[in-house]
């Protein structure tokens, strides 16, 4: 079983009274990581509204939730136990209940903490917007990381001082690494088919995967009105990672507006499939474009959802993008574990100078080119240069690659090893 690295989070915020909500993808294993973590409290109630007897329940009688939990924190009073944890799953399938954790916590504060996950479906976003702004803590749980599975501390926290860098991003290749990665690649980062050795099988989980997630979070949701346009559209997203998006191409492909392609990518983002990075807003005068990049969470599940299946070589035209997408993932994953409140953009200028990432704080930012390639030179290096000399707060500049070692390329520009992220 691969540690997963909220689980010192969840350790962290254990003793405050606000609420946990923890939301992502589906099947990147919030209940497997969730029932794990319930284990270690006595006084506790648990909800599994995935079971249809307990859903039927709540639904229609969502007070008698309500009820039961005070009945047990009565008891929990009378025999002096700790405070009560009450664990909710798929806690979307009854957004109401959020409405009740309001009630509860203002009327019990200190002697109840509430643990809640499932798929953000937008009720869901709505309803605990209205009613627990500022009492509940929410993490999103991603597909495994690089780092949980290798094992290893990622130096992602270290990117924007090179002099902290340099120790951890000086680790050597791991073992059979370049095997690994092209495994990330064809079956996925979503816990089940990763860690599955044979292809067929972890294919087949993609494909529920993507089955499922259009019937419960597309068309039970009534989120679009025609569900055949939808997947369409999914395809052409998942071909189309890494790239800048062009919602009037897109809407002429499928014969809709453009306001509606906007809106299919919002419905991305709000269940977590992909990451939109917006252009670059810093002082630089010469960016052109504005439109955002698309981003899958998880870069496996792209080139599935796209159409391609087996196994991909480093020599293919595709390896550069989904390499790409591998590691704009695997960067905003850190970014939200350790909370470190950057922001990640991109960087196009008229003349064609690009940064694929931009990462930055008010005061500095770092210039970030990621290249699939074992060697870096010169020539991979002149846009970076470019934008270093445009913009002040960019610093200096990193070469993400599967090339060995931390190592200044060139003055105020590094090498950082893919494995290390």
């Amino acid at each position: 079983m691969v540690s997963r690295q909220l689980t010192s989070w969840l350790e962290s915020v254990a003793g405050r009274p606000q609420a946990v909500h923890l939301v992502g993808l589906r099947q990147t294993g919030k209940t497997t990581l969730m029932e794990e973590f319930s284990r270690r409290f006595e006084n506790k109630l648990c909800y599994r509204l995935q079971d249809l007897v307990t859903l039927r329940r709540y639904e229609k009688e969502p007070e008698r939730w309500v009820l039961e939990i005070e009945g047990a924190l009565e008891n929990a009073r009378s025999e002096k136990k700790p405070p009560l944890h009450v664990f909710v799953d798929e806690i979307q399938k009854i957004p109401v209940l959020m409405q009740g954790i309001q009630g509860l916590y203002d009327a019990n504060k200190g002697r109840i903490k509430f643990w809640v996950w499932g798929s953000s479906a937008r009720p869901l976003k709505k309803q605990r917007a209205e009613t627990l702004a500022g009492r509940v803590l929410m993490k999103t749980l991603w597909p495994l990381s690089q780092a949980e599975i290798l094992g290893t501390a990622s130096a992602v926290p270290r990117l924007l001082s090179p002099n902290d860098l340099k120790k951890a991003a000086s680790a050597p290749e791991p073992r059979a690494y370049s095997e690994s990665l092209k495994k990330w690649l064809s079956h996925g980062l979503l816990p089940e088919p990763c860690l599955l050795a044979d292809y067929p099988e972890a294919a087949d989980l993609l494909l529920s995967f993507q089955a499922t997630y259009l019937e419960n979070e597309i068309r039970r949701e009534n989120l679009v009105r025609d569900i055949g346009v939808f997947e369409d559209f999914l395809t052409l997203a998942a071909g189309d990672t890494a790239a800048i998006v062009d919602y009037s191409k897109i809407a002429s492909v499928l014969g809709v507006s453009s306001k509606s392609v906007q809106s299919y990518y919002e419905i991305l983002a709000d269940t977590y499939v992909c990451t939109l990075l917006p252009a670059y807003s810093g002082s630089l005068r010469v960016q052109i474009s504005k439109s955002p990049k698309a981003y899958f969470s998880d870069a496996g599940l792209a080139r599935f959802v796209s159409g391609e299946r087996g196994g991909i070589a480093r020599l293919h035209p595709s390896f550069g993008k989904a390499f790409e997408n591998f590691v704009i993932a695997e960067i905003a994953k850190q970014t939200e574990y350790h909370g470190l409140g950057w922001k990640l953009s991109y960087l196009r200028t008229k003349a064609g100078q690009e940064a694929d990432l931009v990462v930055s704080t008010p005061d500095v930012a770092a210039a970030i080119e990621i290249k699939a390639s074992s060697r870096v030179g010169g020539a991979d290096l002149a846009g970076l240069k470019v934008l270093m000399g445009l913009e002040p707060k960019l610093k200096f500049g990193l070469v993400i690659s599967t090339m060995s070692g931390f190592v200044e390329i060139e003055k105020g520009i590094f090498n950082v090893p893919v494995w290390v992220l």
